[in-house]
């Protein structure tokens, strides 16, 4: 049986979550892709998408794309499959804290996951704290977004003068990227360890002056890396960090730069949470902490000084990723879960 998709939405279908999907579904004999895009100066008609819609067994609405799912589903002849990714309330209100648009956030997500046939989640927690929200009763699966591994993949490096700290990512309040100013603040006068922080972003601003406030020496602020070049980025870092927001946001998803960490064979120090150990392991395959710069600034310290154990994690991390969650993993996943829907209808 040959799975018929037809891919819809005002994106340019090259977010991490729809390339990694793409590109392993491309792959496979059973299953034929084709992509719809939507622009400011090109929306489909609604014959169009009826047309295309006609001919294949899914609309598959890309993350992010809460606002294009009601005018796909009206126009579409089968059924209509969304991948949120994110939840707008809880980015903007749980996250962000800007409580005024609570209120019309959750109007928004609420319709964006009523239109749908099916929705697609990242984690199991993320998925259960958004069907219980908002009560939906449709079908619904976490498939963890996993990575492209033609895109992320260790590469031999000179080694560096010093231990190389390193995180990239969006500077947002998911991030908490205040707590890695502090630690890097606490570790002033360890001369081996040296930090870099590759990103822009809301609280850049914010962050930088608290470094310049804290007369933090030790950290390498660069801007924005092309995502071509992210691979190679990565691969400077000696420990990477992950995420330490204090939202609940912070504690079901796990991001984009884990799986790309794992992928390059890195050690990863990360916020204990319950979407992160859904995959992963303290001890076995990641480093998990407490949600504060001190227990930071420890487990650095600790790993900069044992070579052995950075490389026993970045290799258990590796292998768990690179063969249960790369790109044919998932799509495998997806398309798995898509045709047993289809059986059961």
């Amino acid at each position: 049986m040959t799975l018929k998709l037809l891919f819809v939405g005002k994106t340019d279908f090259q977010y991490n979550r729809d390339l990694i999907l793409l590109n392993g579904l491309k792959k496979r004999v059973d299953v034929s892709v084709e992509k719809l895009r939507i622009t400011k100066r090109n929306w489909p008609t609604f014959k169009e998408i009826r047309k295309k819609s006609n001919e294949v067994d899914y609309v598959v609405v890309p993350s992010f794309r809460h606002k294009d799912v009601a005018y796909i589903k009206l126009a579409s002849k089968a059924p209509v499959v969304f991948d949120p990714l994110i939840s707008k309330y809880m980015t903007r209100v749980l996250d962000y804290q800007v409580k005024w648009k609570g209120a019309h956030k959750y109007l928004v997500d609420w319709l964006a996951f009523y239109w749908p046939d099916i929705l697609i989640w990242d984690t199991k927690s993320h998925q259960k704290f958004l069907v219980d929200m908002y009560r939906l009763k449709k079908p619904n699966k976490a498939i963890y977004i996993g990575v492209d591994t033609s895109l992320f993949y260790p590469i031999k490096k000179p080694k560096n003068d010093k231990t190389v700290v390193g995180f990239y990512g969006s500077f947002n309040p998911l991030q908490g990227i205040d707590k890695i100013v502090r630690a890097a603040h606490l570790l002033r006068d360890e001369p081996s360890i040296h930090f870099r922080i590759i990103g822009s972003g809301s609280t850049y601003k914010k962050v930088t002056a608290l470094a310049k406030e804290l007369k933090v020496t030790n950290i390498e602020f660069v801007h924005n890396v092309p995502y071509e070049k992210l691979n190679d980025a990565i691969n400077e870092f000696d420990i990477c960090l992950g995420v330490f927001g204090e939202s609940i946001k912070a504690d079901v998803v796990i991001p984009n730069k884990i799986y790309h960490y794992a992928a390059a064979k890195k050690c990863i120090i990360t916020k204990d949470t319950e979407g992160i150990k859904e995959l992963f392991e303290n001890d076995k395959n990641i480093c998990l902490i407490k949600n504060d710069p001190k227990d930071m600034s420890v487990a650095i310290l600790a790993l900069a000084e044992r070579v052995e154990k950075r490389a026993q994690l970045a290799d258990s991390v590796f292998g768990l990723i690179s063969e249960e969650y790369n790109e044919d993993r998932v799509a495998e996943k997806f398309v798995e879960f898509l045709k047993k829907t289809i059986t059961s209808e």
